[in-house]
Protein backbone atom coordinates (compact mmCIF):
# COMPACT_ATOMS: atom_id res chain seq x y z
CA UNK A 1 0.00 0.00 0.00
CA UNK A 2 1.54 3.33 -1.06
CA UNK A 3 1.39 5.61 1.99
CA UNK A 4 1.23 9.04 0.37
CA UNK A 5 -0.92 11.74 1.93
CA UNK A 6 -3.24 12.55 -1.05
CA UNK A 7 -4.15 8.90 -1.53
CA UNK A 8 -4.93 8.42 2.16
CA UNK A 9 -6.98 11.60 2.35
CA UNK A 10 -8.95 10.50 -0.72
CA UNK A 11 -9.47 7.02 0.77
CA UNK A 12 -10.80 8.55 4.01
CA UNK A 13 -13.04 10.92 2.09
CA UNK A 14 -14.53 8.13 -0.05
CA UNK A 15 -15.22 6.06 3.09
CA UNK A 16 -16.78 9.17 4.65
CA UNK A 17 -19.07 9.48 1.61
CA UNK A 18 -20.11 5.87 2.17
CA UNK A 19 -21.08 6.80 5.74
CA UNK A 20 -23.26 9.62 4.42
CA UNK A 21 -24.81 7.25 1.86
CA UNK A 22 -25.72 4.81 4.64
CA UNK A 23 -23.44 2.05 3.33
CA UNK A 24 -21.05 2.11 6.30
CA UNK A 25 -21.79 2.88 9.96
CA UNK A 26 -19.94 5.65 11.77
CA UNK A 27 -18.57 3.09 14.20
CA UNK A 28 -17.18 0.92 11.38
CA UNK A 29 -15.62 3.96 9.73
CA UNK A 30 -13.85 4.91 12.94
CA UNK A 31 -12.64 1.34 13.42
CA UNK A 32 -11.27 1.34 9.85
CA UNK A 33 -9.29 4.49 10.58
CA UNK A 34 -7.97 3.01 13.83
CA UNK A 35 -7.12 -0.28 12.10
CA UNK A 36 -5.16 1.61 9.43
CA UNK A 37 -3.15 3.32 12.19
CA UNK A 38 -2.61 0.10 14.18
CA UNK A 39 -1.56 -1.91 11.10
CA UNK A 40 0.97 0.76 10.17
CA UNK A 41 2.34 1.04 13.72
CA UNK A 42 2.75 -2.73 14.16
CA UNK A 43 4.34 -3.20 10.74
CA UNK A 44 7.72 -2.10 12.12
CA UNK A 45 9.05 -0.85 8.80
CA UNK A 46 7.06 2.36 8.63
CA UNK A 47 8.92 5.65 9.04
CA UNK A 48 7.89 8.29 11.57
CA UNK A 49 6.92 10.59 8.69
CA UNK A 50 4.49 8.04 7.27
CA UNK A 51 3.15 7.25 10.75
CA UNK A 52 2.44 10.95 11.19
CA UNK A 53 0.55 10.93 7.87
CA UNK A 54 -1.66 8.07 9.08
CA UNK A 55 -2.42 9.80 12.38
CA UNK A 56 -3.21 13.00 10.46
CA UNK A 57 -5.65 11.22 8.14
CA UNK A 58 -7.40 9.60 11.11
CA UNK A 59 -7.83 13.02 12.72
CA UNK A 60 -9.01 14.36 9.35
CA UNK A 61 -11.65 11.62 9.19
CA UNK A 62 -12.89 12.52 12.68
CA UNK A 63 -13.12 16.17 11.65
CA UNK A 64 -15.17 15.20 8.59
CA UNK A 65 -17.69 13.40 10.78
CA UNK A 66 -17.84 16.30 13.22
CA UNK A 67 -18.43 18.80 10.41
CA UNK A 68 -21.14 16.58 8.97
CA UNK A 69 -22.90 16.43 12.32
CA UNK A 70 -22.90 20.23 12.41
CA UNK A 71 -24.29 20.46 8.89
CA UNK A 72 -20.98 21.76 7.54
CA UNK A 73 -19.76 18.82 5.48
CA UNK A 74 -17.00 19.72 2.99
CA UNK A 75 -18.05 20.15 -0.61
CA UNK A 76 -15.14 18.48 -2.43
CA UNK A 77 -16.30 16.05 -5.13
CA UNK A 78 -15.52 12.34 -4.67
CA UNK A 79 -13.66 10.56 -7.45
CA UNK A 80 -16.11 7.67 -7.37
CA UNK A 81 -19.87 7.74 -7.71
CA UNK A 82 -21.75 7.31 -4.42
CA UNK A 83 -24.51 4.74 -4.13
CA UNK A 84 -28.01 6.16 -3.75
CA UNK A 85 -28.78 7.17 -0.15
CA UNK A 86 -30.43 4.23 1.57
CA UNK A 87 -32.32 6.59 3.87
CA UNK A 88 -34.34 7.72 0.87
CA UNK A 89 -37.25 5.45 -0.03
CA UNK A 90 -36.12 2.92 -2.65
CA UNK A 91 -38.71 1.72 -5.11
CA UNK A 92 -38.85 -1.94 -6.13
CA UNK A 93 -36.36 -2.74 -8.87
CA UNK A 94 -36.68 -5.43 -11.52
CA UNK A 95 -33.92 -6.43 -13.93
CA UNK A 96 -34.81 -8.91 -16.66
CA UNK A 97 -32.12 -10.64 -18.71
CA UNK A 98 -34.11 -11.66 -21.77
CA UNK A 99 -33.12 -14.95 -23.37
CA UNK A 100 -32.06 -14.06 -26.92
CA UNK A 101 -29.50 -16.86 -27.27
CA UNK A 102 -25.88 -15.78 -27.30
CA UNK A 103 -26.76 -12.11 -27.33
CA UNK A 104 -27.69 -9.34 -24.94
CA UNK A 105 -30.98 -7.67 -24.05
CA UNK A 106 -31.62 -6.44 -20.51
CA UNK A 107 -34.70 -4.61 -19.26
CA UNK A 108 -34.47 -2.41 -16.15
CA UNK A 109 -37.68 -1.26 -14.44
CA UNK A 110 -38.28 0.87 -11.37
CA UNK A 111 -41.46 2.79 -10.67
CA UNK A 112 -42.98 3.84 -13.99
CA UNK A 113 -39.62 4.05 -15.79
CA UNK A 114 -37.87 1.50 -17.97
CA UNK A 115 -34.51 1.26 -19.76
CA UNK A 116 -33.37 -1.34 -22.28
CA UNK A 117 -29.69 -2.25 -22.57
CA UNK A 118 -29.06 -3.79 -26.01
CA UNK A 119 -31.70 -5.34 -28.25
CA UNK A 120 -30.60 -8.88 -29.12
CA UNK A 121 -30.75 -10.18 -32.71
CA UNK A 122 -33.14 -9.12 -35.44
CA UNK A 123 -34.82 -12.53 -35.31
CA UNK A 124 -35.35 -12.33 -31.53
CA UNK A 125 -36.96 -8.86 -31.58
CA UNK A 126 -40.47 -10.33 -31.40
CA UNK A 127 -39.47 -12.27 -28.27
CA UNK A 128 -38.23 -9.04 -26.72
CA UNK A 129 -41.46 -7.24 -27.62
CA UNK A 130 -43.46 -10.05 -26.06
CA UNK A 131 -41.47 -9.65 -22.87
CA UNK A 132 -42.01 -5.87 -22.85
CA UNK A 133 -45.75 -6.38 -23.33
CA UNK A 134 -45.83 -8.96 -20.53
CA UNK A 135 -44.14 -6.47 -18.19
CA UNK A 136 -46.46 -3.63 -19.22
CA UNK A 137 -43.77 -1.60 -20.99
CA UNK A 138 -44.94 0.56 -23.89
CA UNK A 139 -42.39 3.32 -23.39
CA UNK A 140 -38.63 3.10 -22.89
CA UNK A 141 -37.10 6.13 -21.21
CA UNK A 142 -33.77 5.10 -22.68
CA UNK A 143 -32.26 2.52 -24.97
CA UNK A 144 -28.54 1.83 -24.54
CA UNK A 145 -26.47 0.14 -27.24
CA UNK A 146 -23.23 -1.11 -25.70
CA UNK A 147 -21.51 -1.74 -29.06
CA UNK A 148 -22.39 -2.47 -32.67
CA UNK A 149 -22.33 -6.27 -32.88
CA UNK A 150 -25.45 -7.81 -34.41
CA UNK A 151 -26.37 -9.73 -31.25
CA UNK A 152 -26.71 -6.37 -29.46
CA UNK A 153 -28.18 -4.09 -32.14
CA UNK A 154 -30.30 -6.49 -34.21
CA UNK A 155 -33.67 -5.68 -32.67
CA UNK A 156 -33.39 -1.89 -32.51
CA UNK A 157 -35.58 -1.18 -35.56
CA UNK A 158 -38.39 -3.65 -34.79
CA UNK A 159 -38.52 -2.75 -31.10
CA UNK A 160 -38.41 0.98 -31.85
CA UNK A 161 -41.30 0.69 -34.28
CA UNK A 162 -43.53 -0.82 -31.61
CA UNK A 163 -42.36 0.92 -28.43
CA UNK A 164 -41.81 4.65 -27.90
CA UNK A 165 -38.17 5.42 -27.04
CA UNK A 166 -37.03 8.50 -25.12
CA UNK A 167 -33.28 8.70 -25.84
CA UNK A 168 -30.86 6.32 -27.55
CA UNK A 169 -27.36 6.15 -26.05
CA UNK A 170 -24.70 4.94 -28.47
CA UNK A 171 -20.98 4.15 -28.25
CA UNK A 172 -18.77 7.13 -29.04
CA UNK A 173 -16.87 5.58 -31.92
CA UNK A 174 -17.45 5.30 -35.65
CA UNK A 175 -17.49 1.68 -36.76
CA UNK A 176 -16.63 0.45 -40.21
CA UNK A 177 -18.96 -2.47 -40.89
CA UNK A 178 -22.58 -2.95 -41.94
CA UNK A 179 -23.75 -3.52 -38.36
CA UNK A 180 -22.61 -0.03 -37.41
CA UNK A 181 -24.27 1.55 -40.44
CA UNK A 182 -27.49 -0.40 -39.84
CA UNK A 183 -27.65 0.64 -36.18
CA UNK A 184 -27.05 4.32 -36.91
CA UNK A 185 -29.69 4.26 -39.64
CA UNK A 186 -32.20 2.50 -37.38
CA UNK A 187 -31.54 4.90 -34.50
CA UNK A 188 -32.27 7.87 -36.77
CA UNK A 189 -35.50 6.29 -37.98
CA UNK A 190 -36.77 5.99 -34.41
CA UNK A 191 -37.17 9.74 -34.33
CA UNK A 192 -35.74 9.82 -30.79
CA UNK A 193 -32.76 11.95 -29.82
CA UNK A 194 -29.48 10.05 -29.67
CA UNK A 195 -26.34 10.70 -27.67
CA UNK A 196 -22.83 9.35 -28.15
CA UNK A 197 -21.34 8.39 -24.79
CA UNK A 198 -17.85 9.86 -24.58
CA UNK A 199 -17.95 10.64 -20.85
CA UNK A 200 -19.89 9.20 -17.94
CA UNK A 201 -23.65 9.64 -18.25
CA UNK A 202 -25.90 9.38 -15.19
CA UNK A 203 -29.58 8.50 -15.55
CA UNK A 204 -32.40 7.88 -13.10
CA UNK A 205 -34.69 4.87 -13.39
CA UNK A 206 -37.35 5.26 -10.74
CA UNK A 207 -35.39 5.53 -7.50
CA UNK A 208 -32.34 3.86 -9.04
CA UNK A 209 -29.29 5.48 -10.58
CA UNK A 210 -27.79 4.16 -13.79
CA UNK A 211 -24.30 5.25 -14.76
CA UNK A 212 -23.01 4.60 -18.28
CA UNK A 213 -19.23 4.45 -18.57
CA UNK A 214 -17.40 5.13 -21.85
CA UNK A 215 -14.65 2.69 -22.83
CA UNK A 216 -11.21 3.03 -21.30
CA UNK A 217 -9.45 2.02 -24.51
CA UNK A 218 -9.45 3.58 -27.96
CA UNK A 219 -11.32 2.00 -30.85
CA UNK A 220 -9.07 0.47 -33.50
CA UNK A 221 -10.76 -0.43 -36.77
CA UNK A 222 -9.88 -3.73 -38.41
CA UNK A 223 -9.43 -3.06 -42.09
CA UNK A 224 -10.37 -6.66 -42.80
CA UNK A 225 -13.90 -6.99 -41.42
CA UNK A 226 -14.39 -3.47 -40.08
CA UNK A 227 -15.28 -4.63 -36.56
CA UNK A 228 -11.93 -3.95 -34.92
CA UNK A 229 -11.78 -4.16 -31.13
CA UNK A 230 -15.45 -3.27 -30.70
CA UNK A 231 -15.91 -5.73 -27.81
CA UNK A 232 -13.28 -3.95 -25.75
CA UNK A 233 -14.90 -0.55 -26.35
CA UNK A 234 -18.29 -1.71 -25.07
CA UNK A 235 -20.18 0.74 -22.91
CA UNK A 236 -20.39 -0.52 -19.32
CA UNK A 237 -23.35 0.35 -17.07
CA UNK A 238 -23.65 0.33 -13.28
CA UNK A 239 -27.03 0.36 -11.53
CA UNK A 240 -27.54 1.27 -7.86
CA UNK A 241 -30.72 1.42 -5.80
CA UNK A 242 -30.12 1.85 -2.09
CA UNK A 243 -27.95 -1.16 -1.20
CA UNK A 244 -28.69 -2.96 -4.49
CA UNK A 245 -25.97 -2.92 -7.15
CA UNK A 246 -25.72 -4.33 -10.66
CA UNK A 247 -22.91 -4.25 -13.23
CA UNK A 248 -23.55 -4.76 -16.96
CA UNK A 249 -20.16 -5.44 -18.53
CA UNK A 250 -21.02 -5.58 -22.23
CA UNK A 251 -18.66 -7.75 -24.25
CA UNK A 252 -15.41 -6.64 -22.60
CA UNK A 253 -12.39 -8.77 -23.41
CA UNK A 254 -8.86 -8.60 -22.02
CA UNK A 255 -7.97 -4.98 -22.88
CA UNK A 256 -11.40 -3.66 -21.92
CA UNK A 257 -11.29 -5.54 -18.62
CA UNK A 258 -7.84 -4.10 -17.89
CA UNK A 259 -9.18 -0.58 -18.47
CA UNK A 260 -12.19 -1.30 -16.26
CA UNK A 261 -9.97 -2.56 -13.44
CA UNK A 262 -7.77 0.54 -13.61
CA UNK A 263 -10.87 2.73 -13.27
CA UNK A 264 -11.56 1.11 -9.90
CA UNK A 265 -15.36 1.05 -9.86
CA UNK A 266 -15.51 -1.35 -6.91
CA UNK A 267 -17.74 -4.32 -6.20
CA UNK A 268 -21.30 -5.16 -7.29
CA UNK A 269 -23.79 -7.71 -6.02
CA UNK A 270 -25.08 -8.73 -9.46
CA UNK A 271 -22.88 -9.08 -12.55
CA UNK A 272 -23.87 -9.55 -16.17
CA UNK A 273 -20.76 -11.47 -17.19
CA UNK A 274 -18.79 -9.88 -20.03
CA UNK A 275 -18.80 -11.43 -23.50
CA UNK A 276 -21.24 -14.25 -22.78
CA UNK A 277 -18.91 -15.97 -20.33
CA UNK A 278 -15.88 -16.18 -22.58
CA UNK A 279 -12.64 -16.58 -20.64
CA UNK A 280 -9.89 -13.95 -20.74
CA UNK A 281 -6.47 -13.99 -19.09
CA UNK A 282 -7.70 -11.48 -16.50
CA UNK A 283 -11.18 -12.91 -15.85
CA UNK A 284 -10.06 -14.08 -12.41
CA UNK A 285 -8.80 -10.60 -11.51
CA UNK A 286 -12.04 -9.09 -12.77
CA UNK A 287 -14.13 -11.40 -10.57
CA UNK A 288 -11.92 -10.66 -7.55
CA UNK A 289 -12.58 -6.95 -8.11
CA UNK A 290 -16.35 -7.17 -8.62
CA UNK A 291 -16.95 -9.99 -6.07
CA UNK A 292 -20.52 -10.68 -7.23
CA UNK A 293 -23.07 -12.70 -5.29
CA UNK A 294 -25.08 -13.38 -8.45
CA UNK A 295 -23.86 -13.77 -12.02
CA UNK A 296 -25.90 -13.93 -15.22
CA UNK A 297 -24.32 -15.31 -18.40
CA UNK A 298 -26.07 -14.72 -21.72
CA UNK A 299 -24.91 -17.78 -23.63
CA UNK A 300 -26.54 -20.36 -25.92
CA UNK A 301 -26.83 -24.14 -25.90
CA UNK A 302 -24.80 -24.41 -29.10
CA UNK A 303 -22.25 -21.84 -27.90
CA UNK A 304 -22.01 -22.11 -24.11
CA UNK A 305 -19.88 -20.19 -21.63
CA UNK A 306 -16.25 -21.18 -21.18
CA UNK A 307 -15.61 -24.04 -18.76
CA UNK A 308 -12.73 -22.03 -17.29
CA UNK A 309 -15.09 -19.16 -16.53
CA UNK A 310 -17.65 -21.47 -14.94
CA UNK A 311 -14.93 -23.03 -12.80
CA UNK A 312 -13.81 -19.58 -11.60
CA UNK A 313 -17.39 -18.66 -10.73
CA UNK A 314 -17.82 -21.87 -8.77
CA UNK A 315 -14.62 -21.15 -6.84
CA UNK A 316 -15.90 -17.63 -6.15
CA UNK A 317 -19.12 -19.14 -4.71
CA UNK A 318 -21.25 -16.93 -6.98
CA UNK A 319 -24.80 -18.05 -7.77
CA UNK A 320 -24.65 -18.39 -11.54
CA UNK A 321 -27.52 -18.32 -14.02
CA UNK A 322 -27.21 -18.98 -17.74
CA UNK A 323 -29.77 -18.19 -20.40
CA UNK A 324 -28.73 -21.39 -22.20
CA UNK A 325 -29.89 -23.37 -19.15
CA UNK A 326 -32.33 -21.15 -17.27
CA UNK A 327 -33.89 -19.13 -20.08
CA UNK A 328 -34.89 -15.56 -19.20
CA UNK A 329 -33.59 -14.54 -15.75
CA UNK A 330 -35.42 -11.99 -13.58
CA UNK A 331 -33.81 -10.43 -10.49
CA UNK A 332 -35.98 -8.31 -8.18
CA UNK A 333 -34.86 -6.22 -5.22
CA UNK A 334 -36.07 -3.38 -3.02
CA UNK A 335 -33.00 -1.38 -2.06
CA UNK A 336 -32.07 -3.45 1.00
CA UNK A 337 -29.41 -5.60 -0.67
CA UNK A 338 -31.61 -8.68 -0.83
CA UNK A 339 -32.51 -10.28 -4.15
CA UNK A 340 -35.16 -12.62 -5.46
CA UNK A 341 -34.26 -14.56 -8.61
CA UNK A 342 -36.71 -16.33 -10.90
CA UNK A 343 -36.04 -18.06 -14.18
CA UNK A 344 -38.03 -19.16 -17.22
CA UNK A 345 -37.11 -22.78 -16.53
CA UNK A 346 -38.76 -22.77 -13.09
Amino acid sequence: YELDTPALLQKNYEDYQRVLAGEVSVELFQRQCLTMYTWSHNGGAITMRKLFMLIATTLFASCLLSLSACGEAPTMEPTKRSVANESAQSLPLRVTFVDVGKGDCTLIQSGSEAVLIDTGYQNTADDVLARLKKDGVNHLDAMIITHYDRDHIGGIRTIGEDVDVGTVYLPGYEGGDKNYRSCISSAKELGAPSQSVTKEVDLSVGSARLAIFPPGVAYVRDTGNGEGNDNDVSLVAALSNGRDSFLFAGDLEEDGIDAYLKAGHGRFDVLKMPHHGEHASNTDEFLESVRPQFVVITDAENDPASKKTLKLLKSADAQTYRTSVDGTVVIESDGTGTYEVSTQSE
